[in-house]
């Protein structure tokens, strides 16, 4: 249920395109011992079954690689990723996902000096007849920022100005997207935050702010499933499961909240009831034992596989570490706790 690498962890999380009726999962992969990280890929037809493609190396630049995102472009995958120092860089896939080449040379957006340093952490999305871009970066004057630009062939980009700033000297990883008549943008910092609001093509603006994970869950990757249903899947860590895959969950905003619901094609592989869990007043405990605090309220749903536990309560995920693997069937566990 939870996809891992055979001989690695998953790194960072470029994302998820659909292509050819197949949906197509891309991310750093690390192994041990090998000095640096390549790019793995994976295949699906359901999003709860991986099979695993060779991992490549990805273009040889110098830095430490940071993390991305990846696009259906007019020619095939594009991957925007950052490198420390360097700005964002654009690769391409070669034919046959055996290798990916830096095209261009050169990053496509360099190091900034009016105001801004350290741009990092590219996401891209295309609007309209064109493309936009968001990049996480630091202002001189501290604090954090998300600046926004665009382009019509992913190639050249133009800056639109400074999307939303925040207190906040960690934010990473932006995401931002519509959902449900709002836009939802995502943040990863100390926890994964998330804010609902308004969005006019150059600046959002922030009606409300929760966290989107707690415990083990890393940030998120969001994407569009062939039914057009708003999902995302997560970078999940622990002690024997750090680099694993979250399973795929269904995105929606009511009011002030974003939840998150188990996918239907999890159906097929749930058996319902998972013996020892329990969840009350947002203490998740197995057997007793307090393995996940969540806050308080309304519907819980845990899912578990084996010793992960993967929970959402009323718009906030969480993942734990249950004390022992659940007997029963192969398989997931599910339960919907009051």
């Amino acid at each position: 249920m939870h996809f891992t690498p055979r001989d690695g962890r998953v790194g960072d999380l470029y994302g998820v395109l659909r292509i050819d009726g197949r949906y197509q999962l891309f991310y750093e992969h690390r192994s041990t011992g090998e000095p640096a990280a390549r790019w793995g890929h994976a295949v699906s037809d359901d999003l709860v079954i991986w099979r695993e493609g060779a991992a490549v190396a990805g273009p040889d630049q110098a830095g430490a690689p940071r993390c991305g995102s990846v696009v259906d472009g007019p020619d095939g995958p594009v991957l925007f990723h950052s490198r420390t120092g360097e700005g964002v860089w654009r690769a391409t896939v070669a034919p046959g996902l055996d290798g990916w080449r830096a095209e261009p040379p050169h990053p496509v957006l360099g190091p900034l000096s009016h105001g801004f340093a350290d741009l990092r952490d590219p996401f891209v999305w295309a609007a309209g007849d064109g493309w936009r871009m968001l990049v996480a970066a630091s202002p001189d004057t501290g604090g954090s920022a998300v600046l926004q630009y665009r382009s019509t062939d992913l190639l050249a980009w133009e800056c639109d100005g400074v999307l939303t700033t925040g207190e906040d000297a960690g934010w990473g990883l932006p995401r931002l997207f519509e959902l449900d008549g709002e836009w939802v943008l995502l943040l990863a910092g100390g926890d994964a935050a998330y804010a609902i609001g308004s969005y006019d093509g150059l600046g959002f603006t922030a009606r409300a702010w929760g966290v989107f994970g707690r415990g083990s869950l890393g940030p998120a990757a969001p994407f569009l499933d062939a039914a057009g249903r708003r999902c995302v899947l997560a970078r999940v860590g622990g002690s024997s499961w750090a680099g694993t895959l979250s399973v795929p969950w269904i995105l929606s905003v009511r009011g002030t909240s974003l939840l998150a619901s188990p996918h239907p094609h999890l159906d097929r592989y749930l058996v319902n009831g998972v013996p020892g869990l329990t969840a009350t007043d947002g203490e998740v405990r197995d057997h007793g034992d307090l393995i996940l605090r969540m806050p308080a309220g309304g519907e819980t749903t845990i899912l578990a596989d084996a010793d992960i536990v993967e929970v959402t309560v009323e718009g906030v995920s969480g993942l734990g570490a249950a004390r022992r693997a659940f007997p029963g069937d192969p398989g997931a566990h599910i339960a919907r706790c009051a």
